[in-house]
């Protein structure tokens, strides 16, 4: 194999990746009314706790004036709370609200049933490999970025 076929190959896999967490995590989204975009940023919420848009904006790989805007939907449909720094206004921070923690929570207990289900018939030493894999791949594109 040519590090052509194998650059390919990756493409391939990651888009399939992207398009099959999205297919199986959109039901689940769409049952609390939210996209897919408001759910990661949700979830990267319940991970962080209370940050600012930067580093929220950095946890879901998005440009802060986007994450922005997202932020603004999510706390009028009071899922989260924005409020800027005293001291600095440019620097705004964001927080689950107790709805939203509750919503991210549910979320987050829905997509590891799913993966339970999944997991029951498979070996840990499969699993395994699927970790190796997946943390292979990404030091091969951290390898990429630096050069």
């Amino acid at each position: 194999m040519d590090n052509i076929d194998l650059k390919n190959i990756i493409w391939t896999y990651i888009r399939n990746i992207t398009d099959n967490i999205n297919l199986a995590v959109a039901p689940i989204c769409d049952k609390y009314g939210l996209t897919l975009l408001q759910t990661r940023i949700l979830m990267a919420l319940l991970k962080l706790g209370k940050c600012t848009i930067g580093t929220l904006a950095d946890e879901v790989s998005m440009a802060g004036t986007n994450i922005s805007t997202m932020c603004k939907k999510l706390d009028k449909k009071g899922l989260l709370v924005r409020k800027r720094e005293i001291r600095d206004e440019r620097v705004v921070r964001v927080a689950l609200t107790d709805k939203g923690k509750e919503i991210a929570l549910a979320i987050n207990q829905e997509i590891d049933a799913k993966i339970r289900v999944i997991l029951q018939g498979e070996s840990v030493d499969a699993v395994e490999v699927i970790i190796r894999g997946l943390m292979k791949l990404d030091d091969l594109l951290i390898k990429m970025r630096e050069i």
